[in-house]
């Protein structure tokens, strides 16, 4: 795995949590992936709740054109 170097500012709180951490690095890495996963899980939750929406109503759904598009964007 690569590495690379990261000049970062971060909040006073951060700092202080992070001055308690032996391994400020691994401890960073892990927060952010953490996030990323975190993140998508909230986007996969919501991309189903709207889904969902459109099962539980009585519209045809056999086709892509019944379904609005602008609600699957982002």
């Amino acid at each position: 795995m690569s590495t690379h170097r990261l000049n970062v500012t971060i909040p006073d709180d951060v700092s202080d949590i992070l001055k308690t951490k032996k391994n400020k690095s691994k401890f960073l890495t892990e927060a952010v992936r953490e996030k990323v996963i975190n993140d998508k899980k909230k986007e996969i939750v919501e991309k189903a709740r709207k889904l969902k929406k459109y099962y539980e109503i009585d519209e045809d759904l056999t086709s892509l054109n019944s379904m609005d598009s602008e609600d699957f964007v982002n």
